[in-house]
C-alpha cells in the first residue's frame, strides 16, 4: 500500500507541479500598433515579459489575430505570425485590419507554452 501511494504521489508530483509552476508567471505584453501608407494595416511591436517577474521573454513563437468585440464573428483578421526584433522579448507582426475601431487583438502561443494573451486596442488613423 505504500509503494502504491508513493508512486501516486510521483506521478500527480510530475504532472501537477510543473503546470502550476508555467502557470505561476504568466505573459505580460505591451503592444503598439501605427498605421502604415496603406490604409487598414497596422505594423505592430509586443513586448513580452513575464507578468511577475518581468524578465523578457525570448524565443517566443506566437501568432497575431484580432475580432471587433462589438460585432462578434463579423469582423476578424487571419492570425500572422509574430516576427522577432533584435532586443530579447520584442516582437513585431502587420496587421490588415477590416476597418477602425475597438478590436481585441489575440497573441496565441505554442512555445514556450501554449497560451493566449488578449489586448483591447482601439485602431484609429
Amino acid at each position: 500500500m505504500t509503494k502504491w501511494r508513493s508512486c501516486l504521489l510521483v506521478v500527480f508530483g510530475f504532472g501537477i507541479l510543473p503546470g502550476i509552476a508555467i502557470a505561476g508567471d504568466r505573459k505580460h505584453v505591451e503592444i503598439t500598433c501605427e498605421p502604415t501608407n496603406e490604409k487598414l494595416v497596422f505594423d505592430c511591436t509586443m513586448m513580452l515579459t513575464g507578468r511577475k517577474s518581468g524578465v523578457p521573454i525570448a524565443d517566443a513563437e506566437f501568432t497575431v489575430g484580432a475580432d471587433m468585440p462589438s460585432m462578434p464573428g463579423a469582423h476578424n483578421i487571419k492570425p500572422v505570425p509574430a516576427l522577432p526584433r533584435d532586443t530579447p522579448g520584442l516582437y513585431e507582426a502587420r496587421i490588415h485590419l477590416e476597418m477602425l475601431g475597438d478590436w481585441a487583438v489575440k497573441l496565441d502561443f505554442t512555445k514556450p507554452d501554449r497560451d493566449r494573451v488578449v489586448e483591447k486596442i482601439r485602431f484609429a488613423e
